[in-house]
């Protein structure tokens, strides 16, 4: 088992030390994979290189299902993203997420701090904690990520940073997210089959979460939702840190097919008509408007119909995402919506009138999030839709690990499952942890 890096990310500044270095970040998406490539600036500032978006060919609802299409994409985008580049880059960073995506919470102690009646608690002892906070997994499954929720030293609880705290014993519950071994080993393969190396993996949600979300929303609570192209992934944060993560299998392509079973059109078209008519309140749009959609058969006229009619399909989709999202919040043992509201991001985000729809379903602020201004970034990429490709990149820069290849794993063998390596330990003090604002 590889170690993590532990270090305590003060996540408003930049690392000086990663001065001149060069970062790459891959979107795996179900309709885009989007490659970005940035480097550290003499003065700690974050500026974006190169850019490469190709269309995403090969997966579905976040799961690989056409080996070669899909590298065939992420070529492309890596060789957009690398053309013109100056330096070389040793691997990115990928983002995961799907179905198979679960997450628990667990807890670990140290009955007795080095063997000592009372000791103070230092950062080691803070590490081990969580360490012993590993969820044992099966081996079909792999362990991505750990993260503190709080600790507790003797009957202290709540506690967010117990180092200089004396006592005799201290405890972690954490929040630990694991998903299916062969579903990321087949992301990990569509990359590295690309010619590009895998140095790390990061949970969709939690990537997005960096690049959207204020240290005021993670304080107070709010919910995340990124509605991507084949999934909808939820992060609840409290107090500071995610506390709950789940995948709903609706987004933007169930938009769009019910949009082309209805009309009896093609997905391109049905796409088409959402991106540029589509509302999610049929009552914002003029009874009298008519859009023209194209058919498949040659010489036929372009179908008409009511733009009304459209947005209702639309809507009644709008509704069901609206009420899983409340029952994922229940599962997440919240009878209420957290003060921070709700916070919607991805391509899936930009169809007007979420924050209307989500008003009469759910209680509490709701905000429409697009990535935060970065030197460099293309007005293009300046868009819900690429928040999570904003997100993988930061995660990479802001949460180093230490990273060596997939395939020089292949055959590992460890005590919780063959994929440890990839473990993400985010083990800082929870007190200095503070989100971009």
């Amino acid at each position: 088992m590889r170690k993590s890096s532990n270090k305590t990310v003060e996540r408003n500044t930049t690392p000086r030390s990663a001065s001149g270095r060069l970062y790459a970040a891959i979107d795996v998406g179900t309709t885009k994979v989007c490659t970005l490539i940035a480097r550290i600036g003499p003065n700690g500032e974050l500026e974006i290189l190169s850019v490469g978006i190709e269309q995403s060919l090969g997966m579905r609802k976040a799961l690989v299902v056409d080996m070669g299409g899909m590298q065939e994409a992420v070529r492309k985008s890596w060789t957009k993203a690398t053309a013109h580049l100056k330096g070389q880059v040793h691997g990115a960073c990928i983002g995961v997420t799907g179905s198979h995506i679960a997450s628990l919470h667990t807890t670990g102690a140290i009955a007795s701090l080095n063997g000592a009646a009372e000791k103070v608690v230092t950062r080691q002892d803070m590490q081990r904690a969580v360490k012993l906070s590993y969820p044992k997994v099966p081996e079909h499954q792999e362990l991505l990520h750990v993260i503190p929720l709080a600790y507790s030293v003797d009957t202290a609880r709540g506690v967010r940073n117990p180092v200089g705290l004396k006592g005799r014993q201290l405890s972690v519950e954490s929040h630990a997210i694991i998903g299916e071994a062969a579903s990321l080993e087949n992301v990990v393969r569509a990359v590295e089959g690309a010619g590009v190396a895998v140095k790390s993996m990061v949970l969709e949600p939690l990537a997005s979460a960096e690049a959207v979300l204020t240290g005021d929303e993670r304080e107070m609570g709010v919910v995340l939702v990124d509605i991507g192209g084949g999934t909808s992934d939820i992060a609840i944060f409290q107090h500071g840190v995610m506390a709950h993560t789940s995948v709903i299998p609706v987004a933007g392509y169930q938009f769009t097919n019910d949009v082309a079973m209805a009309f009896g059109v093609p997905y391109a078209v049905a796409e088409q008509a959402k991106l540029k008519y589509g509302h999610l309140i049929a009552d914002e749009v003029g009874p009298n408007e008519v859009v023209h959609l194209s058919v498949e058969k040659e010489g036929e006229r372009p179908l008409q119909v009511r733009r009304r009619d459209l947005s209702r399909f639309l809507n009644d989709r709008g509704v069901e995402l609206l009420r899983l999202i409340r029952l994922k919040v229940k599962q997440a043992g919240l009878e209420v919506m957290p003060p921070g509201g709700i916070v919607f991001t991805g391509g899936g985000a930009n169809l007007p009138g979420w924050e209307q729809l989500t008003h009469e379903y759910l209680p509490g602020p709701v905000r429409i999030a697009q990535p935060r201004d970065i030197l460099g970034l293309p007005a293009e990429l300046k868009s819900a839709t690429y928040s999570t490709s904003i997100g993988i990149l930061l995660w990479s820069i802001y949460h180093p690990v230490e990273q060596q290849d997939y395939k020089s794993h292949e055959n590992s063998n460890t005590t919780y499952s063959k994929g440890r390596h990839w473990l993400h330990l985010l083990a800082q003090a929870l007190g200095t942890r503070r989100a971009y604002t």
